[in-house]
């Protein structure tokens, strides 16, 4: 096992592009870091780049204390999983599993077996080493490629989308394979992915990139509570986080709907910054009528008329549509650009209790949970309010930078988990995965 430092990476192609732009990430030795945004974002060059697949520009890399840019992939050390498994079809399940053992000529036959055995036992394989790969399903063959990886003892693995093949119940399943295995073995791995379920569920930190620049680096509490920006905010939490239209007077923030009471603290970092971009999480908004009265008095409630409901069993979820001035409407069109061009509607969406009996057409009452509310900056982007956000998360932070058009931005934190789902609702609207 390795720490692997990445320090100031760039990959330039012929005609300038920057695929990957000054990215700087240390991963300890065991630790699981994921590398996760849209497609072109650069997560898989910067990954490639790890194991020499592909040349760095400039900056170091640095895998295990010494700089490995001029090294070949070979002489690395490193164990990547790919996204299509790449076994070799005529051979037997054991035999992939003990291929690159044979190729390295370092072992003898008894060793061999027992490296192999060892594997397909903690994958659970030992029925299946004498089948071949077109006798597997998915998630097998998926299993044999690790176990291929395992044998190895290698410095680190690196995971290039592994489950991206797979149909949504057996990802689910390989996810937590892949964790249990990881805390397991203990190896330092390094895993891509444009699923930011995987992302929320597997990772110790997650790094968020969008055109080559790393926007945030940060454990996954920390980017779901604490958004640097309108794109991390955004990309993390399925159904997405609501942007709306707000202006701000003292701690009084009136959106759409009507005006809430913000913290002071949060009201004050974002004190004469005149038109602003209120975000708030579906599951920060609660039918006023299926609560405890006294909090609902002791917080904000606004009335509106719900458009869509979709009722779930465990909760449900209603929208509501609203005009937006063309100031947010811009920065709303370029964030669903940047997301892969999902759809960010001009809409409310709220989670709701399941007790809830509101319907399509009628008004209702919301609380909202205005303590929990962002504010972004709608020039810029930045979250004016994230230092102040989820004390636990902020208190976590050990470094953060924030960053307007082009500069980069990294943010760091201590490892916890975090709520991800994946759900999409009318229009589009739904997270980028």
């Amino acid at each position: 096992m390795a720490a692997i430092e990445m320090n100031h990476i760039v990959k330039k192609y012929g005609d300038g592009f920057a695929a990957v732009n000054d990215v700087t990430i240390d991963v300890a030795d065991g630790e699981f870091i994921i590398l996760v945004g849209p497609s072109g974002c650069g997560k898989s060059t910067l990954l490639r780049m790890i194991v020499g697949l592909e040349d760095i520009t400039s900056g170091d890399m640095v895998i295990g204390g010494e700089r490995v840019n001029d090294k070949a992939p070979r002489d690395r050390d490193l164990a990547m999983v790919f996204q299509n498994y790449a076994l070799y079809p005529h051979l037997t399940v054991y035999e992939n599993i003990a291929f690159p053992l044979r190729l390295s000529k370092q072992f003898n036959g008894k060793e061999i077996d027992e490296k192999v055995r060892n594997a397909s036992s903690t994958l659970e394989l030992d029925e299946h080493l004498e089948r071949k790969p077109a006798n597997l399903s998915g998630g097998q063959r998926q299993r044999v490629a690790m176990g291929r990886a395992i044998v190895r003892d290698a410095k680190a693995f690196l995971f290039d989308e592994p489950l991206s093949n797979l149909d949504a119940k057996l990802r689910g399943q390989m996810r937590t394979e892949i964790s249990r295995l990881q805390k397991k073995l203990g190896i330092t791995t390094v895993y891509v992915t444009h699923d930011q379920t995987e992302a929320m569920t597997l990772g110790d930190r997650v790094a968020v990139l969008r055109r080559g620049i790393m926007e945030q680096l940060a454990t996954p509490r920390e980017l779901y509570e604490n958004p640097v920006n309108l794109f991390v905010a955004g990309f993390i939490g399925s159904p997405p986080m609501n942007f709306l239209p707000a202006t701000l007077e003292g701690d009084m923030v009136e959106l759409p709907f009507g005006k809430v009471r913000i913290p002071a603290d949060k009201a004050e970092r974002a004190h004469g910054r005149g038109l602003l971009i209120a975000g708030v999480r579906p599951e920060h908004f609660e039918d006023a009528s299926v609560m405890d009265a006294d909090k609902v008095a002791e917080g904000s409630t606004f009335r509106a008329t719900v458009d869509v409901t979709e009722w779930l069993g465990d909760q449900q979820y209603a929208y509501i549509p609203f005009e937006a001035p063309p100031e947010v409407q811009e920065q709303l069109t370029q964030l669903e650009r940047d997301l892969d061009g999902e759809s960010l509607r001009t809409q409310l969406v709220v989670s709701l209790d399941s007790a809830s009996w509101i319907r399509d057409g009628e008004e209702i009452e919301l609380y909202i949970n205005a303590a929990k509310m962002h504010l972004f900056d709608p020039s810029t982007g930045e979250n004016l309010t994230a230092a102040a956000s989820g004390d636990e998360g902020a208190a976590s932070r050990r470094s953060s930078t924030t960053r307007g058009e082009g500069d980069r931005v990294a943010t760091d934190g201590a490892s916890t988990s975090s709520p991800a789902g994946a759900h999409r609702g009318p229009g589009g609207a739904t997270s980028a995965t």
